[in-house]
Order: C-alpha cells, then structure tokens, then sequence
C-alpha cells in the first residue's frame, strides 16, 4: 500500500457539544468512514477493523458509546461543516488530517421515498453537503488523506435493456441518472487525493433491507416477477463489496470510475425462481407494473423495473476475486 502510515501522535479535536476525541498514537493506517452506521458501512467495518484504524462518522451521539480500541464514532454535522461552521470543521479537519483514506457513502437512501421532486432534492443535498464538509476538511487538513473513496450507483447507466454496460458506457436518462452523475461529482478535485467513484450496484446481505423485501414474498407463498422478470439486476455480495473497496483503496494507481457488481448479472425473474426453488415456493404471482408504479411512484421505474447489465470491467482487469461471482453461490449464503 502507498505510504499508508500515519504519524504516531496523539490529536484532539473539540465536537459538537464541547465532546472531546483523542486519536491514540498509532502506527496502523486510518480510514474515515461516512455513513459508517448504514448496511455498506456495517460490513466495511468488519473487513476493515484487522488491519486499520478507524473513524466512523455518525450524526447519532449514542454511537460514541461504541468505542473502542481502534473504533472512534465521531459526531458530525456535515451540513454546518459544508458551511463552514469552525466548530463543525475544526472536528473534521482534525479527524481527516493523518488518515490514509477517506471513504465517503453518507447520504438519504434514494429508497426512503418515491424519487419525486422533493424526495430527489433531499437525495442530493444529503450528499452534496456531506461531500462539499469532507472536502473542506481536507483541504484544511495539515496532512491530508491520500486517498478518496466515493460510493456511486449503477443507477447512473438508467434503464439500458439488454445492452452491456462497462465503465465506459455513457450515463442513461432519468432521475437516478441525474443523482448520480451530481454524487460523482460532489468531490471535485478530492483535494488532492487519489479519486476512486465506486458505481455500486444492488447489494445483497441478509441484513440488506432490499433482499429482505424481496425475499419476504416468496416467503410467504406469493412470490413472482416484478414486472416482465426480463429487467438484469446487478448485483453484489455485502462482503466481497468491502473487500473491493478496500482493495481499491490500497491498490496504488487504483483511480477513477469502477463498477462494484459480480460479473454474472441475473434477470429479476430468475433471481426470484432460483430463491423460490431454494425454499420450496411457488414463483407464479407477477406484480404488475402498474401496480408498482402506483405504489412507488417514480422509484419503481428507477430502481425495481429498470435493465441495467453492469460488468466489473476495471476492477476484473485490476485483479480482484469475487468469493460469489455467481447468484447461486450467494444464495447459499443469504439462506
């Protein structure tokens, strides 16, 4: 990895609340994690906590009660930060200066809503604000971190058919489209540091509340396509999504846009066959895309309906393995 130690010393930083973090000395890499507490962040603390120190941004102040040797949650206030609010800032900076890595995957679920105007702004400016607060603090920061690590979506190619889409396919149409391209751009120039944009495609774990979803009607005997069934779901393991990450981060020369899916793309309908198959289910009841569009508004088309065939192009031809490249090897896991 690229020179990856920080200095050993001890930092102090004041936050919200007069609360008080000191880093102890160290002499194992440090990551920032934003959005440490959501679904990706859980896992990517688990791969990462062996090899690294880590400092976890969270808008909760009960987290503090979680630290630990090498796990510090900091409360943050991006949004004060992004405007630049000394105290808020101060908190950062202190918190970025030394790190290795900065990997940023805070911001609303572009899920809790029905991608309507209102909704769609909240989207952005969640993460727009939480980017422009990181950025500002490394810029400020007396040793910045050298890398930069920004979660994307494959939501970003739109609803494409049977089309194959690498990294060097254009963006699609579409509100998820527009999301995208404003998230990947949210870190300008990463003030300096090496630019990874992660483009994360549907992410499967048993604690994933999108697998739960789809789960639970087959589950309960009234399973079936959503849809045609026809739409490809790309798609990736929470855990082999952590490890890619991190591979990224220390891999050096690693930069620029990379899909985060298996290489094996499955259709919505065989996805929901082969996990009916595993439970003994019937896989017969087709919803309707109307009576999805109905219930979930413009997030159906975005997200539930849309054909986007995504293939881990660069990050295959960097080197990674996939522990479950296939969706019958996941499934062994997630049942």
């Amino acid at each position: 990895m690229e020179d990856s130690r920080p200095p050993t010393v001890t930092r102090r930083a004041v936050g919200r609340g007069g609360r008080r973090y000191a880093y102890r000395m160290t002499t194992r890499p440090v990551l920032i994690i934003s959005g440490a507490s959501g679904l990706i962040g859980t896992h990517l603390i688990e791969a990462a906590k062996a090899r690294y120190d880590l400092r976890l941004l969270t808008r909760n102040p009960d987290k503090a009660a979680e630290n630990r040797e090498g796990r510090t949650w900091i409360v943050w206030d991006p949004d004060a930060a992004s405007r630049g609010d000394e105290g808020a800032l101060g908190t950062l900076t202190e918190a970025v200066s030394g790190a290795h890595a900065v990997i940023n995957l805070a911001g609303v679920s572009v899920a809790e809503g029905r991608l309507g105007g209102a909704h769609r702004q909240k989207v952005i400016e969640s993460r727009t604000r939480s980017a422009r607060a990181l950025l500002l603090a490394q810029r400020r920061a007396a040793e910045p971190a050298k890398v930069w690590f920004q979660a994307s979506a494959t939501g970003f190619y739109g609803d494409r058919g049977d089309a194959v889409l690498t990294e060097a396919s254009p963006a699609g149409h579409g509100p998820l489209v527009d999301i995208c391209r404003v998230w990947e751009a949210a870190p300008e120039d990463a003030g300096g540091a090496r630019l990874v944009v992660g483009r994360i495609g549907i992410v499967l774990a048993k604690d994933a509340a999108g697998w739960q979803k789809m789960v639970l009607p087959v589950k309960s005997f009234v399973g079936g396509p959503f849809g045609s069934g026809q739409q490809w779901y790309s798609w990736i393991d929470a855990d082999d999504l952590a490890q890619a990450i991190l591979f990224l981060v220390e891999k050096e020369g690693a930069a620029g846009v990379y899909n985060l899916t298996t290489p094996e793309p499955v259709r919505q309908g065989d996805l929901v066959r082969q996990t009916a198959a595993r439970l003994g289910r019937p896989a017969r009841l087709a919803a309707p895309a109307f009576a999805l569009r109905l219930a979930l508004g413009g997030l159906a088309d975005a997200l539930i309906l849309a054909s986007a065939k995504v293939l881990p192009e660069r990050l295959q031809k960097e080197g990674f393995v996939f522990e479950r490249p296939t969706f019958g090897q996941e499934l062994d896991k997630l049942l």
